[in-house]
């Protein structure tokens, strides 16, 4: 086997060093073009386009305030009509003047529920954003038990950032 001497394997590993350093300030260089021209990055919001449709919100309770139509993702374990209707019957959901949707292109808001064992979670996402703005989890031993559980759990969430109307 030879041996290579100190004075060939120099050039080598500077060069090699070199390279690294140019694809790591490539690298960085690209990262903030991207922050710059996507409206999900973490550049601050002033520096954002706005391309949405609805003014842009930052925060999960902003958004959450600002909603006013949700769209309820069809599943397996529950009933999307019948979580409709019980969301529908419980007073502040009308005093909010929240809308239904079934176009999920309409929607301010998606709710998407998933199921493990006896265990329903929920999570109600800005689908522009894809902010997760509340999540949720009911123990309930049928669909119909937990879409009535799962109307109360987003009431409650949307209670903590939501004043009622002065009028009513």
């Amino acid at each position: 086997m030879r041996k290579i001497s100190n004075a060939r394997l120099r050039p080598c590993v500077f060069s090699l060093v070199v390279l690294l350093a140019c694809a790591a300030c490539a690298h960085a260089q690209a990262a903030r073009e991207a922050e710059r021209n996507y409206p999900d990055s973490d550049a601050p919001a002033a520096a954002r386009p706005a391309t949405d449709r609805r003014a842009r919100h930052d925060t999960p309770a902003e958004i959450l305030r600002a909603a006013r139509t949700i769209h309820i993702c069809p599943n397996r374990h529950i009933n999307a009509d019948y979580l409709e209707y019980k969301l529908d019957k419980l007073p502040e959901f009308g005093q909010w003047q929240l809308s239904i949707v079934k176009n999920p292109e309409r929607a301010d808001l998606v709710l998407e529920i998933k199921k493990t064992a006896l265990n329903y979670i929920f999570s109600i996402v800005e689908p522009e954003s894809s902010i997760v703005v509340a999540t949720g989890k009911v123990v309930a031993i049928n669909g119909r038990v937990a879409a009535e559980d799962i109307s109360h759990q987003i009431v409650k969430r949307m209670r903590a950032v939501r004043a009622l109307p002065a009028n009513e």
